[in-house]
């Protein structure tokens, strides 16, 4: 993910700037005037990187576009129950989860979803999504009763290998008894019948999460939370499965998600889309956007399908972006590795402002960001998101306090890339990024709190780390590790422990002193290390 806040030409105003949205942000606890404010949630969150490099003079001078075509879309949000699910760890009552050390309530013990079939209709003017979701669920403890992850969601009959099962809605628990114990190594069939009114969010590490409506349609943000206020699920990136997505709308409109389009098909009822995506994805990485969208496929020179989505008045606008993705596939297979994925596109939909999402095989960007294809800022995102197909998708954090494994290593991709187009140098960036994080102070960057977990030094702050990572190791040994990491890991989520175990391994040195003082220090040193 990319939330911007601040995009200045001038270094000391970026940093002042930073300094004055942290305690703007302190200050505001209204969902709905956070949201339209920038919309302001999205600019001034204080869990919100801003952009540390100096643009070059044609930059646009603020991440939140001008007001001109198109229009900021209109969030319209409520807020969830007091009762569970409000982004801070643990909930109400006495939740289940696997012990994730900044979101403990998330993931269900035993459970191991392999497979989701989500089929939901979505009634726009009524308000209303409802639906089932079908889990190929492969149980890894013996359990007399498990649970899924949900949210004001209000289950309506819960079914196992075609059995009726007793239920109970104890948020942010699904209580959900099997008509006889499970074992452990057995597999079942979990289908769970469900309605909820879209439009719930959540600000959890600061951001709103969930479902969102605006005039043109609908989407989910799911990180790292979000998830359960849609979908019951096994909502935490430790769990990966495949997925198949088919989704009723109003006659005439589109349903967007992951992977492949299968097919529509249309009834009395709606045009029903169905979409498959065949590589494991853990729930905060579904891309889920209802509208008046066109699907426009092709192929990479070398073959690999593009499936780009966008609002049909703007299709002719934004297709410069569209064709811009093969060289940077390009640029990134020599430094990471082949592309690990089967596909990839953007999806350029209406949604806040400043928001970018690594959503699997098909990034989501806001309408409004992007304007021309030239631009730094446009640059930015496209680079970063792209980047967390090797590093968040491919290879995923295996726990929330992982996160710099994504961040991180995504924005040092950005300052690669802004660098082989000449906006900067990475050398500047990881300066200014490290003078910048000597001001702001936080959490060191291998420890986040939930405050601050997607804040300046999970992102910006972090790729300061791996800078002093490639100083100390050498350039070949440091993408020779990026490269590896991706290659033996695809398909899995990761620890920070083993990304320092091959560090170690690759570079043949023990990193003990490095991690002390870079990846687990607050207070960082004041030069970087000499080159090796």
């Amino acid at each position: 993910m990319r939330h911007m806040r601040h995009d200045r030409r001038s270094r000391t105003v970026v940093a002042i700037a930073v300094a004055v949205g942290l305690l703007a942000a302190s200050c505001s606890s209204d969902l709905d005037s956070g949201v339209r404010a920038g919309e302001s949630s999205a600019i001034t969150s204080s869990s919100a990187p801003p952009v540390t490099a100096t643009p070059p003079d044609d930059a646009p001078a603020t991440s939140v576009p001008p007001s001109t075509e198109p229009d900021e879309p209109d969030v319209s949000t409520t807020t969830p129950p007091d009762d569970g699910g409000s982004g801070t760890p643990g909930g109400a009552g006495s939740p289940d989860g696997i012990g994730d050390p900044l979101y403990p309530d998330l993931g269900n013990p035993g459970v191991d979803v392999e497979d989701y079939l989500v089929e939901l209709a979505f009634d726009p003017d009524g308000g209303t999504l409802t639906g089932s979701v079908t889990m190929r669920i492969a149980f890894t403890e013996d359990r007399d009763e498990f649970t899924l992850d949900s949210v004001g969601i209000e289950t309506t009959s819960v079914s196992v290998d075609g059995a009726p099962a007793d239920f109970e809605i104890d948020d942010p628990e699904l209580r959900i008894n099997p008509p006889s114990p499970v074992d452990r190594g057995d597999t079942a069939e979990v289908r769970v019948d469900y309605a909820v009114t879209p439009g719930q969010t959540d600000f959890s590490a600061g951001i709103p999460a969930g479902w969102f409506n605006t005039p043109l349609g609908s989407w989910v943000l799911n990180q790292p939370d979000g998830a359960r206020l849609w979908l019951p699920s096994n909502d935490h990136p430790s769990d990966k499965a495949t997925w198949t997505f088919r989704i009723t709308v109003p006659s005439g409109s589109s349903a967007v998600a992951n992977g492949r389009l299968v097919g529509t098909t249309s009834t009395p009822a709606g045009d029903t889309w169905e979409w498959r995506e065949d590589e494991p994805m853990p729930t905060y990485l579904v891309l889920l956007a209802t509208g008046d969208y066109e699907v426009v496929e092709s192929t990479t020179p070398d073959g690999l399908p593009l499936v780009n989505v966008a609002l049909a008045d703007d299709l002719d606008r934004v297709r410069p972006f569209f064709d811009g993705i093969a060289a940077q596939i390009d640029f990134f297979d020599d430094l990471f590795g082949p592309y690990p994925l089967d596909r990839y596109g953007l999806a350029i939909i209406d949604s806040i402002p400043g928001l970018a999402m690594e959503t699997q095989g098909r990034s989501f960007f806001s309408r409004a960001d992007m304007r021309s294809f030239d631009g730094y800022l446009e640059q930015l995102l496209l680079a970063h998101e792209i980047a967390h197909q090797w590093f968040g998708n491919a290879v995923s954090p295996a726990s929330w306090d992982d996160i710099w494994l994504n961040e991180s290593f995504a924005t040092y991709a950005q300052w690669l890339w802004l660098e082989h187009l000449g906006f900067t140098t990475v050398a500047d960036e990881a300066e200014f990024a490290r003078e910048t994080r000597a001001q702001l102070g936080g959490p060191p960057t291998g420890d986040p709190t939930v405050d601050e977990l997607f804040g300046y030094n999970s992102y910006d702050g972090g790729a300061v780390v791996l800078h002093a990572l490639r100083l100390t190791v050498g350039d070949e040994a440091f993408f020779e590790v990026l490269r590896r990491w991706v290659v033996e890991n695809e398909g899995t989520s990761r620890t920070t422990d083993d990304f320092v175990a091959l560090a170690e391994e690759v570079s043949g040195s023990t990193l003990d002193a490095f991690l002390a003082t870079w990846l687990f220090a607050s207070d960082l040193p004041e030069t970087f290390p000499v080159p090796a």
